[in-house]
């Protein structure tokens, strides 16, 4: 498991429910089966967590589980953030669902190019990519299928992303 909690206390205190009921905490999402948070935070860890499948709870899992001495179902404990809601139009277990359902499958078959000026940075949205099952490739030289590949550019790569969208590349600029 993944925990997405800021305050140290209660991220300690957690850890060890976890423990006593049986689980791990890792820090690495690709690996975690649950993340619990009390907010979606955009990171690493939390993308590639989802993409890869694994459940995105609020501590009040945890708090159930421990009550009940077992990991409860996760269904009814999926985190809902009203500010998730309010910026994406969605509820986060909307996502999750559709990640367990099919994990690392969101750019599968895809081919993803990412500008060199695009933050979070190439390491960070290449793991991101990949743990949605897509493919990173760099540079807009390689053999590729343009119209399964995805170029992600921000405005300092502007002349780039031209070129790109001229080669029949799906553009996504920040």
């Amino acid at each position: 498991m993944l925990m997405n909690i800021a305050d140290d206390d209660k991220k300690t205190h957690l850890t060890k429910v976890i423990e006593a009921l049986g689980g791990a905490v890792t820090p690495d999402g690709s690996v975690s089966t649950h993340v619990v948070t009390g907010k979606v935070r955009i990171t690493l860890n939390f993308c590639t967590a989802l993409s890869s499948g694994a459940w995105i709870v609020s501590s009040k899992w945890l708090k159930e589980s421990f009550r009940k001495g077992r990991f409860v179902d996760e269904l009814p404990h999926i985190l809902y953030d009203e500010d998730y809601v309010l910026k994406y139009k969605a509820e986060l277990k909307d996502a999750v669902l559709r990640a367990k359902a099919r994990p690392q499958a969101l750019l599968k078959g895809y081919s993803v190019c990412i500008a060199k000026h695009v933050q979070p940075p190439f390491r960070t949205l290449s793991a991101i990519v990949e743990s949605a099952g897509g493919n990173v490739i760099s540079g807009l030289d390689k053999e590729i299928e343009e119209s399964k590949t995805i170029f992600v550019a921000c405005e300092e790569d502007i002349e780039e992303a031209l070129s790109a969208a001229k080669k029949g590349m799906r553009d996504f600029q920040q």
